[in-house]
């Protein structure tokens, strides 16, 4: 893996100081990739219990997932980048067991999708098609994780729906600076990095340098947020977390110490407090 890395570092060096028109084509489009990783056995439990759905979409129907009582308060999940439906298991099955109507979907490009790339403009365009076919008449709740919840904030911008609480078990905030962290891990030179951002906010409608979650909930109808983040997370700094209970008057920070990023997902106090936060 450290070998394959190694290539595709030295690779967009050099494309990028001898072309970086394309070398920003390029680095954005590696930037989109997806990696696929195997369902895990305690993920493909929810897959084989949750009532299944499509809903077409221009490139690829959309798959999505169903527990719990069909009249119940509506919570959607949304899992984060390189991830599935199923890594939310623990929170769907708890949910399914008070009563609540659960709604989950695989990212486009994820899980079993045929896709290999995607970004944020088509998640946030799935997560709408979703919501608008399920056409929620009172406020919902959203539990969304990594990418997941940046992309619910996006989503959430453009609609009307009014939100009951969101929880945003751990979160990006600017969209730019994840962008930035790229180039440094590929080492593209500022050139070719201008040309990546360009086609960024090409595909994405909007400026990178604008896009943040902050920004984005502040257009949002909500009630509350909870924010839940592992101080000594190496996927998702802090400090992103930080930022946008600071800017957002309705926001709760949870700070938790060796829950990691992915593994937090089960464990059981995180899974204690997110219900009391939406229970009460």
């Amino acid at each position: 893996m450290k070998f394959y890395l190694k290539i595709v570092t030295v690779y967009y060096q050099v494309i990028s100081y001898l072309s970086p028109k394309l070398g920003g084509k390029s680095a954005f489009k590696l930037f989109q990739k997806v990696r696929k990783k195997e369902i895990r056995k305690r993920e493909k439990v929810f897959y084989q219990k949750a009532r299944h759905f499509k809903i077409p979409l221009q490139k690829e129907d959309l798959h999505c997932y169903e527990l719990g009582n069909p009249s119940g308060e509506l919570v959607f999940l949304v899992h984060g980048w390189d991830s599935n439906a199923g890594s939310l298991t623990k929170f769907a099955f708890e949910l399914e067991k008070i009563n609540y109507r659960v709604i989950s979907f695989d990212l486009p490009a994820h899980a079993h999708a045929k896709a290999t790339h995607t970004n944020l403009y088509e998640c946030k365009e799935a997560f709408r098609k979703l919501i608008e076919f399920v056409n929620p008449q009172e406020p919902f709740t959203v539990i969304a994780h990594s990418f997941g919840s940046a992309m619910t904030a996006y989503t959430m911008a453009e609609l009307n729906y009014t939100v009951d609480k969101f929880v945003f078990l751990t979160t990006p905030n600017s969209l730019l600076e994840i962008f930035t962290n790229f180039k440094e891990f590929v080492g593209i030179t500022d050139k070719t990095f201008w040309y990546m951002l360009q086609n960024a906010s090409k595909t994405l409608h909007e400026d990178v340098k604008d896009i943040s979650v902050e920004e984005k909930l502040d257009r949002v109808s909500f009630t509350k947020l909870l924010l839940v983040h592992d101080k000594h997370d190496t996927i998702l700094p802090y400090r992103n977390s930080k930022e946008v209970f600071e800017a957002i008057d309705k926001a709760q920070l949870k700070t938790y110490e060796k829950v990691g990023h992915y593994r937090m997902l089960w464990n059981d106090a995180i899974l204690e407090d997110t219900l009391a936060f939406i229970k009460n």
